[in-house]
């Protein structure tokens, strides 16, 4: 996959389901992916897919976070030129056992 081999740059671990509370933030979680082939008056069938990528954060620092965000961003788009919108949505939250920044980005591509 062209955008977990990018993500894998940043040193970030890259998991395909949440760990358990013994491993340490900062991690990366591809999660869901969602694909739906539609008619389209001009071209006929496009498929578009939709791919979750979450990433979980130590709450103690916005500024690597923001940094964090910036390059993943950057690498997601770099992955494949297929990709036409990424969007992300920061919230803290205690899923992994303790507070943590949870970036949730949406990664949305024509295939």
């Amino acid at each position: 996959m062209k955008i977990r081999d990018s993500l894998q740059t940043t040193g970030i671990p890259v998991k395909a389901r949440l760990p358990d509370e013994s491993v340490p933030e900062p991690f990366i979680v591809i999660g869901t992916h969602f694909e739906d082939d539609s008619q389209s008056g001009k071209i006929g069938k496009v498929t578009t897919t939709e791919l979750q990528i979450d990433l979980f954060y130590a709450i103690d620092n916005r500024a690597e976070l923001e940094d964090a965000i910036y390059e993943i961003k950057r690498l997601i788009y770099n992955s494949t030129q297929q990709i036409i919108r990424v969007t992300s949505n920061t919230i803290t939250d205690n899923s992994v056992g303790r507070d943590v920044f949870h970036v949730i980005f949406l990664v949305s591509a024509y295939l």
